[in-house]
């Protein structure tokens, strides 16, 4: 093996006159929010110019291709990472970058951990899988206008703000919620989602729409958290970060009010909100009952 695990170049030769170019953020954005921000939009429905450099100013390892002295392609590349993979007219050959690109990453990568590819659009899926890489999950981006409109919590529950004091409940909660769920192949530790929730309560308790569209649903009988549903705003739009029903209170509307509550909050102030949810999850029957539409399919893939 190749000198596993050491840091990318400015400048990697890959042979055949093809080269990666590491380009700064700022310059690396240029290429980046045409093609592939916006050649790709109807995957993620928006992708906005401030998101798309915050994105690059926190992966900070993107190269453009290039074959001789044209610029063909970019990717976000570093060991065991890759992501964002796109091509440049009138250069063609999408599946001939991705594979030389593979085989670099097997040189440079440490053999005992898993190659990670992030957001391949489904219709590249083939185009990996033909090099040995399985897919990981699959998720959908999912989206509906905002309207004024009734949201009825059944009874037996009752609704509250999101509380620094429940913050261990709620993690307890989206567990056990994500374990009953046989859409979820990987579930993150405890201490992840207390990180998750107070990234709300932190960054967006102050926002009074994101505040009121995020609610905790009680069960009366015994004051246990049985339902949450936190928001964050993401490109100019409201996004569901978590919607999670115990499993022994689903199938009693609880999910309906968490949703019909957020689109009728969020009314007062945007035209559409959104969720991303992972394929095969039956809530996607719910979602699409309220009127949410499904955009193409995106995967994170692995190769080990």
């Amino acid at each position: 093996m190749h000198k596993q695990a050491q840091s990318l170049n400015n400048l990697i030769d890959l042979g055949d006159g093809l080269k990666l170019v590491y380009q700064e953020p700022k310059e690396y954005i240029r290429y980046y929010s045409i093609y592939y921000g916006q050649k790709y939009a109807d995957y993620y429905f928006r992708r906005s110019s401030s998101t798309l450099t915050e994105i690059t100013s926190i992966f900070d390892c993107g190269y453009l291709i290039m074959k001789d002295e044209n610029t063909i392609g970019g990717v976000f590349l570093k060991p065991n990472f890759m992501s964002d993979l796109f091509v440049v007219p009138p250069y063609e050959d999408y599946k001939g970058l991705a594979h030389m690109l593979l085989n670099y990453l097997k040189k440079v990568s440490k053999s005992d951990e898993k190659i990670i590819l992030r957001d391949i659009v489904e219709e590249h899926i083939p185009t990996y899988e033909q090099v040995g890489c399985q897919v990981q999950e699959v998720n959908y981006w999912m989206i509906r206008p905002t309207q004024s409109m009734k949201s009825t919590l059944p009874d037996g529950y009752s609704s509250k703000s999101v509380l620094w004091e429940d913050i261990n409940e709620i993690a307890s909660l989206i567990m056990r919620s994500y374990k009953a769920n046989q859409a979820y192949k990987q579930i993150g530790s405890k201490e992840d989602y207390i990180e998750h929730i107070k990234e709300f309560i932190e960054k967006y308790k102050d926002n009074q729409i994101m505040d009121k569209c995020s609610r905790v649903i009680t069960d009366e009988s015994t004051n246990n958290i049985v339902g949450i549903c936190l928001h964050m705003e993401f490109e100019d739009y409201p996004l569901i970060m978590s919607l999670a029903v115990d499993a022994e209170h689903q199938y009693k509307g609880l999910g309906r009010f968490l949703l019909t509550h957020s689109i009728n909050i969020s009314s007062k102030e945007y035209p559409a909100t959104r969720l991303a949810v992972i394929k095969d999850n039956r809530a996607i029957k719910l979602y699409e009952d309220l009127g949410f539409i499904k955009n193409k399919s995106i995967a994170d893939m692995y190769l080990m």
